[in-house]
């Protein structure tokens, strides 16, 4: 199978790397219309003066087009042009995998700023999904006091599995931290609250539009960061393999399986 990736992001060397020990072919200057597949940015805007209506109507209609993150550009040609849109980061499976580089990569910035030792700290973790679940268990195994802030008696649960203590909003204040990490892609904690958490070490990595106003966290506690697209910046080799996978899968026309 030929190829085109047009790389923004380190994992994707690696992603390259796995698809070319599957025997894909990647060629820069491949006539559009014998391409298998194209992976675009993985977050950076398309070209769109290149990869234009024209670029488009040259493509076989059996093409898979990937990008990282959802790209409404991408979306409305592959509808406009019947092509197969496939958005890695909207996989469960990739995902799944993706939380455990995400969370050693928050767990080696909270070993670089926090002044203490995860063992015997208290931290936070805001939402309880793939991310914030795979996170607290770590930091629980580091010897961490862990609560996960939930929405419902699902993600309640959940938590109480696995030896996390659940909080909801209304109580959330009712104990002291030493970081908070937020998972959560929307505001949870009002700039109120964030004026409450007492010089904690203020981590958020979620996607846009992301969930603390991070020039308000940083006067709380300077160390305090944006973190997203962790797997682009720590195991990028493993993060990358796993996009290969995917996309391996995908186009052996097979359902996902992350772990084949």
């Amino acid at each position: 199978m030929k190829g085109l990736i047009l790389k923004d992001d380190r994992r994707y060397e690696y992603t390259e790397k796995y698809l070319k020990t599957k025997g894909f072919v990647f060629d820069e200057n491949i006539n559009p219309k014998n391409l298998d597949f194209i992976i675009f940015p993985f977050i950076k805007e398309v070209q769109q003066n290149l990869y234009d209506d024209d670029y488009f109507k040259k493509l076989g209609r059996e093409v898979q087009i990937f990008s990282g993150v959802r790209s409404e550009y991408l979306a409305e040609k592959s509808q406009k042009y019947g092509l197969n849109y496939n958005v890695m980061m909207d996989d469960a499976g990739v995902m799944a995998e993706n939380a455990v580089p995400t969370s050693e990569g928050v767990i080696a910035y909270i070993i670089q700023n926090m002044p203490t030792t995860i063992w015997g700290s208290q931290i936070l973790v805001i939402g309880y999904g793939n991310c914030g679940r795979d996170l607290a268990k770590r930091l629980k195994s580091l010897g961490a006091g862990v609560f996960g802030l939930v929405r419902n008696k699902e993600k309640e649960n959940l938590a109480k599995e696995d030896a996390v203590k659940p909080v909801y909003t209304e109580g959330v204040f009712s104990h002291e931290y030493d970081a908070i990490i937020n998972t959560v892609p929307s505001t949870v904690l009002s700039e109120e609250m964030l004026k409450k958490t007492n010089g904690a070490l203020l981590i958020d990595i979620a996607s846009k539009p992301y969930g603390f106003n991070m020039e308000l966290a940083k006067t709380l506690n300077e160390k305090s960061s944006l973190l997203p697209g962790i797997p682009g910046k720590y195991a990028i080799k493993t993060s990358g393999e796993i996009l290969g996978k995917y996309i391996y899968n995908i186009l052996r026309g097979e359902q996902n399986d992350i772990d084949g």
